[in-house]
């Protein structure tokens, strides 16, 4: 599930990793672990440099900024 192409639609795949997570059954906590290993490591430590008050903590949240973080990366590469 690792996205190694700038290009890959961050959208798309919240949407995959959202189905994968739930017929796993997995806790919000460890989907958040999941997501941080499997997401690529430059939109991670994008969003791990907010202010910590900013910082996302749900899955919810995190899953909103590495698509906020993936677009931003995707629109600069076109």
């Amino acid at each position: 599930m690792k996205s190694t192409a700038f290009n890959f639609d961050m959208a798309n795949l919240m949407i995959e990793f959202k189905a994968l997570a739930m017929k796993a059954d997995t806790d919000n906590l460890y989907a958040i672990f999941l997501l941080k290993k499997n997401v690529q490591v430059n939109i991670i430590k994008t969003i791990l440099g907010y202010l910590p008050i900013v910082v996302p903590k749900s899955l919810k949240e995190w899953k909103v900024a590495i698509t906020s973080v993936g677009q931003g990366y995707k629109s600069t590469e076109e």
